[in-house]
């Protein structure tokens, strides 16, 4: 799924272009990433899907065969619908989410892939809540609302700064809601957040927590996170 993380996460990605190839081992180098490190988890809408799906076959982007057998399964499991045109349109209102396996350090790259027990489990939860803000209306709104009232200017910048600097895209408003509410609700793994990261004090963090507990989100009619 990175080739849809490029497309839809990081900075300078461009939601209307699928990268080639080598655009995207061009992406890969200049981040110092490599593919078991450019992201630990992915979530995305149908309609991100569909889009994706649909512009590759558009602009004629050759897909690799995991990319294949990620789009037959969508489409099996009532995800997406193949369109005669050759585009795909999404079922419903409905997520896919991913998490990595747990890995060691390829030491022939230069970045750090390894992923223990506790990560992984860390990065499964994260990844969670982005399929519950994507599928449940009342928690969406609840994060909007905690965003734009309940954290000052200062915050708002801090976790701007912040997701700028892991290489997403800043001026995605909703990718920083949605990251926001992960990082700061359900990413247990202190390695991958924490106050100091942040810009914050543990005591600043934790009135953060408290507050977004405290608004209670009504749950919604919801859709289905796979």
């Amino acid at each position: 799924m990175n080739r849809l993380a490029a497309m839809y996460e990081k900075r300078g990605g461009n939601p209307e272009q699928v990268l080639s190839d080598t655009a995207m081992e061009q992406l890969l180098r200049a981040g110092g990433d490599s593919v078991g490190s450019f992201l630990q988890g992915h979530d995305y809408t149908g309609e991100m899907l569909a889009r994706f799906f649909s512009l590759a076959a558009a602009q004629r982007v050759s897909l690799n065969a995991q990319e294949l057998r990620l789009r037959e399964r969508l489409v099996a499991a009532a995800v997406l619908q193949a369109e005669a045109s050759g585009a795909y349109r999404p079922v419903g209102t409905q997520a896919v989410i991913s998490f990595t396996a747990v890995q060691a350090d390829d030491p022939t790259t230069a970045a750090d892939e390894s992923v223990d027990a506790r990560r992984r489990e860390s990065v499964l939860r994260h990844e969670i809540s982005h399929g519950e803000f994507f599928t449940d209306a009342g928690y969406r709104v609840h994060c909007w609302d905690f965003w734009r009232q309940q954290l000052s200017d200062r915050q708002r910048k801090l976790f701007r700064r912040y997701l700028e600097s892991l290489d997403y895209n800043p001026r995605d408003e909703k990718l920083m809601v949605n990251e926001m509410q992960a990082m700061l609700m359900h990413t247990p793994d202190e390695r991958a957040f924490n106050a100091a990261a942040l810009g914050v004090s543990p005591a600043e963090l934790a009135q953060l927590r408290a507050r977004f507990r405290h608004g209670d989100p009504t749950p919604g009619a919801g859709g289905t996170a796979r």
